[in-house]
């Protein structure tokens, strides 16, 4: 017997539930004991999403695991088809859309493509209500068409019209009280914000950096983030993390500001190129990723700290280029006897 056994059981359960969930994988081969409790509906229900633990999909069979700062097998569960990359994903809780599970819904509007998934932040474990947002750009204005995966007869219910030009919509990021959607307006650089209650369209009056490209937002903590490029006279000169204040005559803040030896060692040499990188995030955890060269930054909004991490290798671009940008989270699975995500 040791210190740890004369505890009672719920305090066990108690501490075990604070440790990320790909840590307790090892914990479970210590005892049968250990694994009655981890395997438990009880333990799994203290159970909650470590910031770090995470999968930030390379390919269906690769992954970046902050956690660790290694590379990882991605979970088995849920099993990726390697012929259908997800089209869209919300960053937390963890849900893929892939062209296959669309086939199940109606048909999307005429000219729309999706730019989110909203997800309630406790889904039950039986079943997972979501939102999916599409949206048309004509140049000339913008609608926004949602189906409540809920409803019954599920439907594509259209949405106010914003009457401005864009050529294309970006990334969207869900607020934290999963009633807005912050996107990002393309030809020309603008914030949108969508209300997912009325499905109007606001354009605040916040001024864009100069020379924004390969630009990405996010949140954290209520908190809306903005990073990109730079560009002067059509060369990248620097990658940036903005703030957004909350005065919005103030506009977007510098925050952090990528250091120039992990700028190089990201770009690798194509200052002057279309293409640069793309982004990933998930809990204030950022991933930049050029898939060309392998090569993968870290940036951890909550402490400010940019990492480089080891250069991929033997990935192709193509296929990584249509998986990253997409984030798995650990499930429970992992504590039922599945295959661990590290071997």
């Amino acid at each position: 017997r040791c210190p740890w056994d004369e505890l009672p059981a719920h305090l066990q359960e108690r501490i075990l539930s604070r440790l990320p969930l790909t840590a307790l994988v090892p914990v479970a081969a210590v005892s049968r004991a250990l694994r009655r409790l981890l395997r438990s509906p009880a333990f799994h229900a203290l159970l909650s999403q470590h910031r770090l633990d995470a999968f930030f999909l390379l390919s269906p069979r690769l992954a970046f695991h902050p956690l660790s700062r290694r590379l990882l097998q991605v979970p088995p569960s849920p099993p990726l088809d390697p012929s259908c990359p997800p089209l869209i994903s919300s960053a937390s809780p963890s849900f893929l859309v892939t062209a296959d599970s669309l086939l199940r819904l109606p048909a999307l509007p005429d000219r729309s493509y999706l730019i989110a998934v909203v997800v309630p932040p406790s889904p039950s474990s039986s079943s997972r209500d979501y939102t999916l947002v599409a949206v048309t750009t004509n140049g000339a204005a913008v609608r926004s068409y949602s189906l409540d995966s809920a409803d019954p007869s599920p439907r594509w219910v259209p949405g106010a019209e914003l009457p401005l030009p864009f050529a294309i919509l970006g990334n969207a990021a869900v607020a934290s009280d999963r009633a807005r959607l912050f996107v990002l307006g393309r030809g020309p650089d603008a914030l949108l914000v969508l209300d997912l209650e009325t499905r109007k369209w606001a354009a605040p009056p916040v001024v864009m950096p100069h020379g924004l490209t390969t630009a990405h937002l996010f949140v954290l903590d209520d908190r809306l983030f903005l990073v990109g490029g730079v560009e002067r006279l059509g060369v990248l000169e620097r990658v940036v993390v903005w703030q957004l204040d909350n005065d919005e005559a103030v506009g977007w803040v510098e925050v952090a500001a990528m250091p120039p030896e992990v700028f190089d060692e990201l770009v690798a040499g194509r200052h002057g190129s279309f293409w640069h990188f793309q982004a990933a995030d998930r809990m204030g955890t950022l991933c930049l990723y050029n898939a060309l060269d392998g090569r993968l930054v870290m940036f951890d909004a909550v402490d400010c700290v940019w990492t480089m991490m080891p250069r991929v290798s033997g990935l192709g671009a193509g296929e990584s280029q249509m998986w990253f940008g997409h984030v798995l989270e650990p499930g429970v699975d992992l504590l039922l006897g599945q295959r661990s995500p590290c071997s």
